[in-house]
């Protein structure tokens, strides 16, 4: 018999019982034996009552123990229909042998061009050059392809082939060794060196169209590299940061007008740490201190020092980090350079702010001064204000206005006449592939 009998039957007893008491009260009224008769139906009822309540009770019970084993059921059903896709759609490898697709490298193409407008036509100013990229036309800044894989669970390889209308170079080609003893990462090839906050970033990365004027004197607006070996180290914290990273550097190659090319040897010594900290959930700040030397004349007896110290302050919303972001970056630089005459000291800074005002535009702005590094009375000062538009994290637009005013008199390997000048930039930045205009 199902439950929902047992049920029926049990009420139906209960029924006749309670009819029968009944009845039975009316016969027995006229005896002194009804309040012990009803005394004792009463405790049956209750009884009977009470099996029904407890009956009831195992019966929900057991309805809810079978709905929720027929939930495993069919959650066990779907976890094996889903490991059963899984296994179809992933890679199956029947040797030891990768497949070839597996041993291509992420493949990436990106372009930069601009058109420039300036209230000067010198050539100075119109002619690219190592200062600035040229102005009053129409310019191909630079196509750059990029080649990034890994070579193997202990190593990476990076390569980035830069074509220009009349040069094709490389930026940088190099292979990392990671995890090492010591918490170390460790660098080999033709590198940017870790120096400042921008030395790293390609042109199509920069915050603003150009290079801080500091960093276009000392260095020329080409990253401070070449080839080389460095040494990346996490450290235990240090200064209260919350992490702390240390950069050792040795590369073969001049940087502008600080270092010379010309020697028997070259070589750049660079040293760079850096400290990180999380003020709250949104606010990262970090600060680095750095230096370089290098001999400054063909035949190595002279040298020069350039020590860095930058900041760098972000805030970016967790819950509106698409829509809202602002970060400020300052470098200050310092030069000692010996000559026969006797040392010579030159300084200069800039600073950085972007504000991202929603997921499309950010505004930004820049002051710059910068002297040059073998003459401390030869300087410029430079504002910088603009405006990007993200189409799509594939592709941007960049409209700056640049005031520079200058006091040169003369300046290495570029004649002519240095005037101030008011220019305005239109730049469009395009990228396909997955290495796009993140800073690098």
């Amino acid at each position: 018999m199902n439950r929902f009998g047992v049920m029926v039957v049990l009420y139906v007893l209960v029924f006749f019982i309670t009819s029968g008491a009944a009845e039975l009260t009316e016969n027995l009224q006229s005896t002194g034996q009804i309040d012990s008769i009803l005394s004792t139906y009463e405790t049956k009822i209750t009884e009977l009552e009470n099996v029904i309540i407890d009956l009831k009770s195992k019966i929900e019970k057991k309805e809810q123990e079978d709905e929720l084993e027929k939930l495993l059921n069919d959650a066990k059903s779907l976890e094996s229909v889903n490991r059963e896709e899984e296994i179809g759609v992933g890679k199956k490898f029947h040797t030891g042998v990768r497949q070839q697709s597996g041993l291509n490298p992420n493949i990436s193409l990106g372009g930069d061009f601009f058109a420039g407008m300036s209230t000067e036509n010198t050539s100075f100013i119109t002619e690219p050059s190592d200062y600035l990229y040229g102005n009053n036309g129409f310019f191909l800044r630079e196509i750059e392809l990029s080649l990034v894989a890994p070579l193997d669970p202990f190593t990476r390889g990076k390569t980035f082939i830069s074509l220009q209308e009349n040069e094709i170079s490389i930026e940088e080609a190099y292979m990392e060794w990671l995890n090492l003893p010591f918490n170390m990462n460790f660098k080999i090839g033709l590198f940017n060196a870790e120096f400042g906050i921008l030395n790293r970033y390609h042109d199509h990365a920069l915050p603003q169209f150009d290079r801080p004027k500091v960093l276009t004197n000392y260095f020329t607006h080409a990253n401070m590299g070449g080839f080389g070996v460095a040494g990346n180290f996490l450290l235990k914290p240090h200064f209260g940061a919350h992490a702390s990273m240390l950069d050792l550097t040795v590369i073969k190659g001049g940087a502008g007008q600080s270092f010379t090319s010309e020697g028997e040897m070259s070589l750049l010594y660079v040293g760079n740490i850096t400290n990180f900290y999380d003020i709250t959930k949104n606010t990262f700040f970090e600060w680095r201190l750095g230096g370089v030397t290098g001999y400054n004349d063909a035949l190595e007896e002279y040298r020069s020092y350039v020590g860095n110290l930058g900041i760098n302050l972000k805030w970016i919303p967790v819950d509106r980090a698409k829509y809202r972001t602002i970060d400020w970056k300052t470098e200050f630089l310092y030069s000692r350079r010996n000559t026969p005459a006797g040392a010579i000291y030159t300084r200069g800074f800039y600073s950085s702010l972007q504000d991202k005002l929603n997921a499309r535009w950010w505004l930004t702005g820049r002051i710059d001064y910068a002297e040059l590094p073998y003459n401390s009375k030869q300087h410029e000062w430079a504002a910088t204000i603009g405006a990007d538009f993200w189409q799509s994290e594939f592709v941007f637009m960049r409209f700056q206005y640049q005031y520079s005013k200058r006091k040169y008199t003369y300046i290495t390997n570029q004649p002519g006449i240095y005037p101030d000048d008011h220019s305005f930039i239109v730049q469009v930045n395009w990228a396909m592939g997955p290495h796009k205009h993140e800073s690098y």
